[in-house]
Order: structure tokens, then sequence, then C-alpha cells
């Protein structure tokens, strides 16, 4: 605790929530306006003085009441950091001020509640033994992934002497009446390339293109599903009609070394699924291992019962939610669609952020008794690790992260990944290969 002038008590509200009561002396907020008077009269323009000449009993006249809230603020803030310095406090995120008192020739007081990180009085953590489970890497798993690469070579070859099959590309002239007549701009086009896709299609559309063939033109019926854009024509009836221009057909690349040369960096098909085989091996070795990290948190969580404030639950239950929206907006995504509606998505998040806090309490607790910090090396780490992932220089996403505020992220990844890796040496790990449906289980 440091020595300060400062009154100050402090009181229990609730869980991680803490109230001070703080009084500033009278000497110090007369010099906190002695301070601001002296700044004033550099600048103030008074009738009758030059600049910077004004007396101050003139100024106080003029200013009293807006030097003595400019004092307020200042000294409030000042005494506010001195306090939680000598109540060693760490609180989280903005105190909420109130009961501000200020009177001339009177000390100023104020009172601050705070919320606080939950303390922690971890226990020994070396007994605890886990098995990290690694999937086994599987020549299934190889294909498909040769597959998508295959898919990525795809190219369509013109057809002429069948229908239009699913998994077609056609180019085709549509447009569509409601059942009155009036016709619909938004489902009309001209030399339009088109995805035969059962998938992705309204289902009475993709049969009607469905045995089409080059030149031919047809009309029908079509329900549209309800979640069409456009209300009005939720699940209503429309009349297409669709003349196929031309018909392609989906040619996919033999796999054999010509392949993996075009596709990789290497001359055989051989090398390059050996590649591919390690690529997701470690894949596989970074979801176990973060699969026993939260095996390990929540092992330390059912050991250590913490009390967390609620107004601290719900803005990071809040924060979690909007993030969660913002994202699913992003993709396009109307997560009503999805079942989650407002309600849903917040008693999801508050689940979240009890996980989150605690993991950061303990993890604070965890550094502290072991003398943990984050160094500019470890920062580095986490900075090389992204701009592997997005495949550019380190400075240039070192710059991106500075200019888009992300850089405290970084930092307190980093903190975490130390913390874990110092964590993980201290309990006993037994590895496990496992085939991937045993994961379930």
């Amino acid at each position: 605790m440091e020595m300060t002038s400062l009154k100050i008590d402090l009181q229990d509200v609730e869980p991680c929530v803490k109230k001070l009561s703080v009084e500033i002396p009278i000497d110090r907020v007369n010099q906190e306006k002695s301070t601001l008077y002296k700044e004033l009269a550099k600048s103030a323009n008074v009738p009758g003085f030059r600049k910077g000449r004004a007396p101050r009993k003139v100024l106080e006249k003029m200013y009293a009441e807006s030097v003595m809230g400019d004092a307020a603020q200042r000294l409030i803030q000042s005494a506010y950091r001195e306090a939680i310095e000598a109540k060693n406090l760490q609180p989280v995120g903005e105190p909420m001020v109130d009961d501000v008192k200020m009177e001339e020739s009177e000390p100023i007081s104020f009172t601050a509640t705070v919320e606080i990180f939950p303390e922690v009085e971890l226990k020994d953590i070396s007994e605890i033994s886990l098995t990290r489970r690694i999937v086994k890497a599987s020549d299934a798993e190889v294909d498909r992934t040769i597959e998508s690469y295959r898919e990525r070579q795809v190219r369509f070859e013109p057809v002429e002497d069948r229908s239009i099959q699913d998994g077609d590309h056609a180019i085709v002239d549509y447009s569509a009446t409601k059942e009155d007549g009036t016709p619909l701009e938004h489902f009309s086009g001209q030399g339009k390339q088109v995805s035969v896709d059962k998938n992705e299609m309204f289902e009475d559309f993709f049969n009607g293109m469905c045995g089409m063939t080059k030149g031919e033109e047809k009309q029908f019926d079509a329900k549209l599903p309800k979640d069409v854009p456009d209300p009005e024509l939720a699940d209503s009836t429309v009349k297409f009609k669709v003349k196929i221009n031309e018909i392609k057909q989906k040619v996919l690349p033999d796999i054999n070394d010509d392949f993996a040369r075009e596709v990789s960096d290497f001359d055989s098909l051989e090398l390059f699924k050996a590649d591919l085989k390690a690529q997701i091996e470690k894949r596989n070795k970074e979801a176990a291992d973060n699969s026993l990290r939260d095996d390990l948190m929540k092992k330390i969580i059912e050991d250590h019962p913490i009390e967390i404030s609620s107004g601290m639950t719900e803005r990071q239950a809040t924060a979690l939610a909007n993030r969660s929206k913002e994202n699913f907006k992003s993709q396009g995504i109307d997560p009503n669609k999805m079942g989650l509606d407002d309600e849903k998505m917040m008693e999801k998040s508050r689940v979240d952020a009890v996980r989150m806090i605690k993991e950061q309490a303990i993890l604070s607790a965890f550094a502290k008794t072991h003398g943990i910090e984050v160094t500019d090396e470890d920062i580095d780490k986490e900075i090389e690790k992204l701009a592997t992932m997005f495949n550019q220089p380190k400075d240039v996403t070192r710059q991106q992260l500075t200019a888009s505020k992300g850089m405290e992220g970084v930092i307190n990844q980093a903190f975490a990944e130390k913390i874990y890796g110092v964590m993980l040496e201290e309990i006993t790990i037994e590895d496990k290969t496992v085939e991937p449906e045993e994961l379930d289980e």
C-alpha cells in the first residue's frame, strides 16, 4: 500500500465490486486551483487589463465556477488512480463516479464503484493428470483434401448430345411473372450463367430445368420458398419462362503426377499426399493441444469456486453477443433462421462470459505466483503466426495490428500462450491416438 494524503474508505458491494469513498484535502484542491488560474491568466481576455496581467481576484469573480469544475475533474481523475494503487486494486473497465461534493474552501469528495477480477488462491495443479487425444490422419481425409483441390481445378466444357443434369452450368435467358401476369424484373436475365445445383436452386426451378436441351424453351410454375428476399413473394407461385442457350458439364482433372505438379510444389502424387498427411497431422495435433488446454481449465475451474459480479458478466456477455451478430452479418447469415434470437444468443453468451472471466482470473493468478511476464519476443512470435496465416510479411502484419488497435489482443494471446505453456509442464499428460469417431465418445 502506498502512502497518500487522501482519505480513502473501501467497501465490498458484491462479489468483485468495490466502492471507494475518497476525500481530497483542501491544500491539494487549492494547489490545483492555483495552477489553473495561472494557466488561465496567460490566455484570458479581461477588459481593462493586458493579456496575462489580470489579477487572480478579478479572474476568480469571472471564472470561479469553471475553474472549480476543472480542478475537480483533474483531481478526481488523479485521486482515483492514487486510491486504487493505495488499496492494491486492479479494476476492470471504467469506474462509476458518484456523490461528488465540491464547495469553495472545502475538500472535494466522491465515490467510485469499480469492478475487479476475482481474486483466486490457486491450489497446486501438479497432481492433475489428463489425456491428450490426437486424431489419426486417415487416408480418407487425404483423399477428401485432394478432391477439394480437384474442385478448384474444375473446368466446364460444352455439351451437345444430352439434356441438363445436376451439376451442369447453363447459359440461359429467363423471365418470370406473378400468377396475375405482373413481370418480376429481379427474376429475369439474358445470357446468364446458372449453376444447376439441387442444393442451391429453388426445388421447382431445378426440376423445371433438368431434362431441357440446348435451344429448348419452356414455361413452368415454381413455388418460391419462405425465405426469398422479397417478403411479398414468400411461399408464392411464380411462372418462369426459360430458354437454354448452352449447356456445360463439369470436368475434373485426373489424379496423377501431372495433377500434383499443377496444384503443389511436388513432382509426384506420392510426395503431395505425404505432405497433405503431414499437414493434417499438424492440424490434428494443434486441435488436440487446444482441447487439452480446455480440459485443464475446466478442471481448475471445478476445483476453484469463483464468484463474479452480475454486472461484469452482463457486460462481457453483451460484448460477445454483439460480436457474434457482426460475424453473422458479415457472412450474410440471419441468426434467427438458426434458432438464435437475441435472448437465446445472450443466454449462450452469458455462459461463455462466465467461462472467459474465470479463465482470465485463473491465468492472472497463475502468472502472478509464477512470475510470468510477456516479453517482446513472445509478442513477435504471435505476430509471426498471424503473418504466416495471412501469408504476408511480419512488418506489414504489425503495422495493420497497430493501425486497427489490435495489438492489445495479440499481447493478451501471447500472455495466455506463455501461461498455458508453464501450466502444461506442471501436469501429467498421456498422449493417445484415436480415430475421428472416438472423439465423440
